[in-house]
Formats: C-alpha cells, sequence, structure tokens
C-alpha cells in the first residue's frame, strides 16, 4: 500500500507478481501514483493481483492484518536507500511477515525480523514471496519476529522513550512534564 513513488520501487512489485504468476500467491495492491500504470502493465499477467485504489484510514489496519505479508519498499534512489517506510512499522504491528529491500536503516532497525532482498530486484522479491508460500513454518516465524519487535520497539511507550528522557533531565522548569503516551483517546502526563 502506498502512493506509487519511486521511493516504493512498485514496478519493482508488479515485476515480482509477474513472475509469480500461475503459482499460489496472491497480492492486494493498494494506492495510486505516478509509478501505478508502470506498475499494473508490468503485473498484468497475473491476475491473482488485486488493485484497490483507495482504502479508508480506519479499514487499512484491518485489511494489511489479513494478509501473511506486507511488502516494504524496492527502490534504488537516495532516499530510498536510507529510510524506513512506515508501512513496515504498520505491517510489523498488524503481524505480517516484512519482506523489504536490503538497505542499511532497515537491517539495522528491523535485523531479523524481516526478510531482506536487494533493492530493484524483482527476480528475489518473487524468490522470497515464493518460498514463504511454500514453506507455511519460515512464514509463521516471520510473522512472529516481526510482530514481537512491534511490540517491543514501535508501541507508544517506546517511541516517545527518548523523548521523555530528554524531558525529564532537563533542568526543570514550568514545563518539565513527561510525555506518556497518546493511546487514540487521550494524552496522559506525569511529571518529570
Amino acid at each position: 500500500f502506498g502512493l506509487y513513488t519511486p521511493l516504493q520501487g512498485a514496478p519493482v512489485i508488479g515485476d515480482a507478481l509477474a513472475k509469480l504468476a500461475g503459482l499460489p500467491v496472491q497480492a492486494t495492491m493498494v494506492g495510486k501514483g505516478q509509478d501505478g500504470p508502470a506498475t499494473r502493465a508490468a503485473a498484468a499477467g497475473n491476475p491473482r493481483v488485486r488493485w484497490l485504489d483507495w482504502v479508508a484510514p480506519d479499514e487499512l489496519p484491518r485489511l494489511v492484518a489479513r494478509h501473511d505479508v506486507c511488502l516494504g519498499i524496492f527502490g534504488t534512489g537516495p532516499k530510498a536507500l536510507r529510510v524506513v517506510p512506515n508501512k513496515v512499522f504498520q505491517g510489523a504491528a498488524a503481524g505480517c511477515a516484512i519482506v523489504t529491500s536490503d538497505t542499511a536503516p532497515q537491517r539495522r532497525l528491523l535485523g531479523d525480523a524481516a526478510l531482506f532482498v536487494p533493492s530493484g530486484d524483482a527476480e528475489a522479491l518473487a524468490e522470497t514471496l515464493l518460498r514463504l508460500s511454500r514453506d507455511r513454518g519460515e512464514l509463521r516465524r516471520a510473522r512472529q519476529a516481526a510482530r514481537r519487535l512491534a511490540l517491543s520497539s514501535f508501541a507508544a511507550e517506546q517511541i516517545v522513550r527518548p523523548l521523555n528522557e530528554r524531558i525529564g533531565g532537563s533542568s526543570g522548569g514550568p514545563n518539565t512534564e513527561q510525555l506518556t503516551a497518546y493511546d487514540g483517546e487521550s494524552v496522559t502526563r506525569g511529571p518529570a
């Protein structure tokens, strides 16, 4: 899911899906954008690809969680080589196995909680997806590893911990409250 920007490398995904035509892999592609037409053209030979132009934000987590794998980014440009996309965090939180490009930032953050393929390599992406479709044990392990990482490192408490430590370590003053977490309903604050 995404905006089909060059960062995502969506045409690489389309090429990989074309290589999987006739094999036991289904895919759902969500979004539209500049690389959308090229991605659709690349995957046109695979009838097991479902295309959705839009999914409401409150429905997207449920849609992602109904899948086994969440794909990260596969672009080869400078930005693609230095970021970790939000959908990797979302996919891990949804309990999906993560398959994404083998870049230093992603490998550093995700470690063994993701499966990595070379950036821009549709053949390696197709091989990885096919392997996961055939090895349910590996798929289960990958899903569990991603979910564990999400719970231990991507939960609100962990995300705000560095900020809390900096605020808590300040020299005092009127604005030294410590943020805890936003749970979708309220912000809880505590003394520094």
